[in-house]
């Protein structure tokens, strides 16, 4: 866990919370979309450096499974030069493929309208803990 990113959830978090609020489902629909919006809403947020900023349009995703598996998501920053080892962070998520076995595959179902105050509650939940699988790479 990257304790600035946590200092940064707690100022943050009701943006995101707000996002989720005010925006249907299918703009979240993947893991990477949330992955997108936590660096974008939370992490990024007052930065007021560009190459402070972690690039998401950039970001590598690895997966190496089929019907189940995990997603690796891989952000570095905006840096002029190459980016070197440090500006790298990785967080990452196991998904199934059934709504039985895969948390946002059940709590968006296939609906993608706006989402009600337990959905929301649960696409923080995936947020954060996604903040919390954090770390840097070195």
């Amino acid at each position: 866990m990257i304790k600035e990113f946590v200092e940064k959830w707690g100022k943050n978090k009701k943006i995101l919370e707000e996002y989720f609020c005010k925006n249907e489902q299918g703009k979240y629909y993947e893991y990477e979309d949330i992955v997108k919006l936590l660096f974008e809403v939370i992490i990024n947020k007052d930065e007021t450096i560009e190459e402070e900023k972690y690039d998401t349009e950039n970001m590598h995703i690895i997966d190496d499974g089929d019907y189940e598996g995990t997603q690796i998501f891989v952000l570095h920053k905006k840096k002029y030069i190459t980016p070197k080892i440090e500006d790298y962070v990785y967080t990452n998520t196991y998904y199934g493929s059934c709504a039985g076995c895969d948390t946002l595959m059940q709590i968006r179902g296939l609906k993608e309208e706006l989402p009600n105050k337990k959905q929301v509650r649960v696409y923080m939940s995936i947020a954060l803990h996604l903040l919390q699988k954090c770390k840097y790479m070195k």
